[in-house]
């Protein structure tokens, strides 16, 4: 099960309300909170008063990811080849509590003084109705987790819903509920804005098929996708995807090998973000995908599948065109070509009749 709290004390940027939140209910987390650089000297002290065996991990948490999210995508062809002041006081009103309870770990909750009002959670209650009603503007588009980005929203609910919450925490958790219903609300302007494939390509023609507007495409995979790890092979990288924005990213249509490269490279890299999405739709469960890749179809590869989805959607049978090999040298069978459908069904990607 995902443990929110866990995931709050192990990122840096978590609020210092929330860490001293966190801390008054989990004694178990002290040691992750101490080893977190947001972790304050009040709260460090009073940790140290209620639970003196707490101590930091040597080596302190994992960083936090970087904002701009890894990419990865189509391997490549062969060219040529043929709130401060009332913080301190819940800490101070904290400490003097633990001063009269136990000496090895919490025994009391934060003073109820500062629970928060029926009227604090109905503003968080108001977001988050505006929220879901956005969200339902996306039913059956396959990139949905990902535009709407829920996996984050609902740890916010789950936060909200705690018995202990406090009043600035939930002020700070209604203000991120804000920002996640601004963002997408954004993003479905953009969307409508963007399905009108404005450059009349066939790349961005399945873009646009695929996601409804809510994924971009620029042809600048030379730029953005890096070097292939192959490229002493000759190789180069002509496709890949990035989650913010939600785009793919390719070489320029008149570098690919004809038509039908362009096709395979597009659908390629969308199922990139098609898988990515599916795991975040399963939750704490072992997405579909996954779970084909490790019962050894598509010769265990994600990529691999991903090939497979592009000829599965094209009906072909071979990779290399223009006398040019693309992706990862496997034409997938029959059977994985049905589950491919299968697959395409249940997360409501295209794939023709």
């Amino acid at each position: 099960m995902f443990d929110a709290d866990l995931a709050a004390t192990q990122n840096p940027h978590t609020p210092q309300a929330q860490l001293a939140e966190i801390a008054s209910r989990r004694g178990d987390l002290h040691a992750f909170i101490l080893s977190n650089p947001a972790c304050y000297h009040a709260l460090r002290e009073w940790i140290a008063q209620v639970n003196p065996a707490a101590r930091p991990y040597p080596m302190g948490i994992p960083a936090a990811p970087p904002a701009k999210p890894r990419r990865s995508g189509l391997g490549c062809f062969f060219i040529g080849c043929g709130g401060m002041a009332l913080l301190a006081f819940i800490v101070v009103a904290a400490v003097m509590i633990g001063a009269l309870g136990s000496s090895t770990g919490i025994d009391r909750a934060p003073d109820a003084g500062d629970a928060p009002s029926e009227q604090a959670l109905a503003a968080f209650d108001a977001e988050r109705t505006r929220y879901y009603e956005l969200v339902a503007q996306l039913e059956g588009n396959p990139v949905a987790s990902l535009v709407t980005q829920i996996v984050k929203f609902e740890r916010l609910e789950t936060s909200v819903a705690s018995p202990n919450v406090t009043s600035a925490y939930v002020a700070e958790l209604t203000q991120q509920a804000k920002t996640a219903r601004e963002t997408l609300e954004q993003r479905i302007a953009d969307a409508a804005a963007r399905q009108t494939n404005a450059s009349g390509s066939v790349s961005e023609a399945l873009v646009d098929e695929a996601g409804a507007g809510f994924i971009d495409i620029a042809w600048d995979a030379g730029t953005e996708c890096g070097t292939s790890r192959r490229a002493d092979e000759g190789r180069v990288t002509i496709g890949c995807i990035s989650e913010d924005p939600l785009a793919v990213h390719i070489a320029p249509e008149n570098e690919l090998p004809g038509d039908t490269g362009v096709r395979v490279t597009v659908l390629h890299e969308l199922t990139h973000l098609y898988h990515r999405a599916d795991s975040d739709a399963h939750r704490n469960e072992t997405s579909t995908a996954s779970r084909l890749v490790e019962q050894g179809y598509f010769q265990g590869s994600s990529e691999v599948m991903a090939d497979c989805y592009a000829l599965t959607y094209l009906n072909q049978w071979t990779l290399t065109f223009d006398g040019r090999e693309m992706g990862y040298g496997y034409v997938c069978n029959e059977e994985e070509r049905s589950l491919i459908r299968q697959w395409a069904a249940e997360i409501h990607a295209p794939m023709p009749q």
